[in-house]
């Protein structure tokens, strides 16, 4: 009877959605990343963040063998949905097909939208609700191998200071070349290479990998490159993490994913050695142990590290010489503990050994050589509350994040968190949630938000209070500060969907005023308009108007930032996908800048500052030429007609115009 009334949903569903569902797994993908670190002022080539998506987009969730936890790691799930879906596979049996989320009742639409590029169905399923036996012919187990490459090349069109005058000693390509082969879900090898523009060599950064997943009580085995997340981050985290965005739920709490093969182009902050994760029972047990190198500016005659950068840039004689110069070691692990699938803690624990010492980067940072960290983190579950947190020491004072999610009704979902990170707690493998991305030290901070449908829409409103009670590398004092957002998404027409968002932000900040450094308070005030319209189903327009006001009260600073857009997205048959935008801005200066996320070629994230007067515009077409061959190209054009020059120092650009061609091969057969 399950099986008959599953088959009688599934094929209801899939008659409603097809007529308005597409093949836009990568579509949902930027669109969901853009709502994610549109509030972010960080520019990305090849974001952590992207391949976070990617592998679940590669590695999708099975709804019908997932349990609550492993739901609510999929992006922008709340507890009530996942309930939703998991309420139905109770009452109906497993499900035939993804496309029979679109039949579970108080399911909301966006959401289902949002899910389908990271879920799935197993063929063991499909064959168990048919309930018969389901002939099949052995096929070799070479067939089920999967490759995907990945080729890029970018060039900039203006020659900068650095080429001119002979201090970048590489050409001005950027390359990127990254090929991963997997089998099945069970085993997984990837090599990337990359080159930044500047440098000679195209191996400039190499990353390799080999992952063994899921077989018998092996969870996670990875040799070569990888990344380790647990917890909330305070102790050990992936170079990247998010932090508040128009979404006011899902940054606040992290969804850690434990031991991960290592597939992005950033250079600094990954593990290199090997890892293993083992279930045994109720426990999962990971270990692992890192050999690697970074880059470091040393100091003559101490021979201390006087500073970590993290660009990754080896362009000049100076870059050079910073590169891979200090080596560490890391080894340590986690134990976890699950009795039941509402609940999971753990403990933490490792080590870091660096080739030098470090100096104190302030008067609270990191020095000597050798430092411990240890941390218990939880989540736990009841009804449609969910808690979570992390305690973790470093041998001289414990910071912690602990916060609240509560779904009151499917349609309000509420979120509180407080955190308490030490001035004297330090750790460059952390990233805490907080004001300053991936500075997890001196701040105390209280968040509260909530998402809310109501009549008019999708309602998003945060407040988040912080404060530094000792100085910073900006301030001279300690400082304090609060935010807010709020953002409505309406759809007053079937085709046609509109976005509000009002942002403001007054802290402190450090300002030289009559030759004296004092700190004074700086008002951020920003309103954005959207519209965006489908006047058919393969065609998107989208408009935007965004205001930004900038004011410091002391020195009589008043400023004012302005940008104007149109785009259109034309994607058709599956085969192509065609982008075009337009940008006018004008802004007083830097401090009133307004920052435009906009289209990339596939795992490019661009989130770039508009400031001063100009135009910006930029065109993106990706084509399916095959089923296993798709090709993308971006030409993207920045003029200043009021400039002699744009940018400073080495990329200095020696006239008012800023135009890169950008250009990629994707693979996947």
């Amino acid at each position: 009877m399950k099986s008959t009334v599953t088959l009688i949903i599934y094929f209801t569903s899939f008659s409603i959605s097809t007529h308005a569902q597409i093949d836009t797994t990568y579509l949902n993908t930027e669109d969901i990343l853009e709502e994610l670190i549109d509030e972010t002022s960080e520019e990305s080539d090849n974001s952590e963040l992207f391949d976070r998506f990617e592998h679940f987009i590669n590695y999708p969730i099975d709804i019908n063998a997932a349990d609550i936890s492993e739901l609510l790691q999929l992006p922008l799930l709340d507890i009530t949905s996942a309930n939703l879906i998991i309420d139905h596979r109770n009452k109906f049996g497993s499900f035939f097909s993804v496309q029979e989320l679109y039949a579970i009742k108080d399911l909301p639409l966006e959401v289902v939208n949002k899910m389908l590029p990271f879920v799935t169905v197993s063929k063991k399923t499909i064959e168990t609700i048919t309930e018969k036996p389901v002939d099949t012919i052995p096929i070799p187990k070479l067939s089920y191998l999967r490759f995907n490459i990945r080729s890029r090349f970018i060039n900039d069109l203006q020659t900068r200071r650095g080429f001119t005058e002979k201090r970048y000693i590489g050409s001005k390509l950027k390359n990127y070349n990254r090929i991963l082969i997997r089998q099945g879900n069970n085993y997984q090898i990837g090599f990337l290479a990359d080159k930044d523009p500047g440098e000679t060599s195209f191996t400039d950064f190499t990353s390799f990998h080999l992952m063994i997943k899921d077989k018998k009580f092996i969870n996670t085995i990875v040799l070569g490159d990888y990344l380790l997340e647990f917890g909330q981050g305070l102790a050990l985290w992936s170079p990247y993490a998010i932090t508040k965005s128009t979404d006011a739920i899902y940054p606040t709490h992290k969804n850690a994913r434990g031991l991960r093969p290592y597939t992005s182009s950033t250079e600094a902050n990954f593990l290199r050695g090997g890892a293993a994760s083992i279930h045994i029972n109720k426990f999962l047990f990971t270990s692992f142990y890192s050999q690697n190198n970074f880059d470091a500016n040393i100091e003559n005659e101490s021979g201390f590290i006087t500073s970590r950068p993290v660009d990754g840039f080896h362009r000049t004689e100076s870059e050079l010489l910073r590169k891979n110069s200090t080596e560490e070691i890391i080894f340590g692990g986690v134990i976890e503990y699950q009795p039941i699938s509402l609940l999971n803690v753990g403990i933490l624990g490792y080590n870091v050994n660096l080739s030098r010492q470090l100096l104190p980067s302030s008067m609270f940072g990191l020095s000597g050589n050798n430092f411990n960290y240890f941390s218990f983190f939880y989540d736990a579950i009841y009804k449609n509350i969910k808690f979570f947190g992390e305690f973790a020491y470093d041998m001289t004072s414990v910071a912690s994040l602990n916060g609240l999610q509560f779904s009151v009704t499917r349609d309000f979902s509420f979120i509180t968190a407080i955190r308490n990170y030490p001035r004297n707690y330090s750790n460059y493998l952390g990233s805490g949630f907080g004001e300053r991305a991936g500075a997890t030290s001196n701040e105390i901070g209280f968040y509260t938000g909530f998402r809310w449908r109501i009549p008019l829409g999708l309602l998003n409103v945060y407040y988040d209070q912080f404060k530094f009670p000792y100085r910073t590398f900006t301030n001279v004092f300690s400082s304090e500060g609060d935010e807010i957002l709020t953002e409505l998404v309406s759809k007053p027409f079937k085709d046609t969907e509109t976005k509000i968002r009002f942002k403001y932000e007054n802290k402190d900040v450090s300002q030289t005023i009559n030759d004296l450094r004092q700190v004074t308070k700086r008002l951020r005030q920003s309103l954005r308009i959207e519209i965006a319209h489908h006047p058919a189903r393969s065609i998107r327009l989208r408009s935007r108007v965004e205001y930004n006001y900038f004011r410091i009260n002391e020195n009589n600073l008043k400023e004012n930032g302005l940008l104007v857009f149109q785009d259109i997205r034309f994607n058709s048959l599956r085969d192509l996908v065609l982008y075009c935008r337009i940008i006018f801005f004008n802004t007083d200066s830097f401090n009133s800048a307004v920052y435009e996320y906009e289209n990339d070629l596939t795992g490019v994230m661009t989130n770039l500052p508009m400031y001063g007067e100009g135009l910006r515009w930029y065109f993106i077409a990706r084509y399916k030429v095959i089923k296993s061959l798709t090709i993308s190209l971006k030409y993207s054009e920045t003029y200043k007609p009021k400039e002699i020059f744009l940018s400073s120092g080495n990329n200095l650009i020696p006239n008012n115009l800023d135009n890169r061609i950008s250009f990629q091969i994707d693979m996947n057969f």
